[in-house]
């Protein structure tokens, strides 16, 4: 008769051994032990979800989701697996920017006001084309974290996309005061020039 103690103490030894090798950048052997545990408890949430990381790493995508699907059948408030899951939609290799946003509408029913769930949300509604609701979830951001750069420097897009020039050029502005040699800053807010000249002209 199998020991279940036995058998759930040797998971747990082929899980560390699977997260060492995933810290260590090895993702393919990683997968290998993240297998042999999974042999033995194929209904562990959190092995699923890890072994879906290291599948995420080695941008397999298609199989990622899979496991993060599995790993949410069980686990269906796994707030992690929920905004992973949404990267992998939102990758150009998958591009699919509606099912990214239902995740990370999905990660923030569980954690309301985390502001890499709401960045992450700002930066597919722009993606698709939804630069005021972008623009809200990244002014929900920058409540919280007023200096982040990256949500200043992508709302300054959106608001280009709005055609509200002096808004975003100002944004620019105010991420080169901190960082001068941004290149995003720098090339957005020439194209954010370039735009207001033309819209000037006509």
């Amino acid at each position: 008769m199998l020991d279940k103690s036995s058998s759930t103490k040797d998971a747990k030894v082929l899980h560390k051994k699977a997260l060492k090798l995933q810290h260590d950048g090895k993702q393919e052997e990683a997968v290998v032990y993240f297998d042999k545990a999974l042999e033995i408890a194929p209904t562990n949430a959190e092995l699923l979800y890890d072994k879906a990381i290291s599948l995420q790493m080695l941008f397999k995508f298609e199989d990622a989701l899979n496991y993060y699907d599995k790993s949410l059948a069980i686990e269906p408030n796994n707030f992690a697996a929920f905004i992973n899951k949404g990267l992998c939609l939102a990758n150009p290799k998958i591009n699919k920017q509606e099912d990214a946003l239902s995740c990370f509408d999905k990660a923030l029913r569980i954690e309301p006001n985390d502001p890499g769930a709401l960045s992450l949300k700002g930066y597919s509604l722009d993606s698709i084309g939804r630069y005021s609701e972008a623009i809200a979830c990244f002014n929900k951001v920058l409540e919280l974290k007023p200096d982040d750069s990256n949500v200043l420097l992508n709302k300054g897009l959106a608001l280009t996309h709005l055609g509200r020039y002096d808004e975003a050029i100002a944004y620019f502005d105010k991420v080169l005061e901190g960082e001068p040699d941004n290149l995003f800053a720098l090339e957005w807010k020439k194209e954010a020039i370039s735009a207001q000249t033309k819209h000037l002209m006509f």
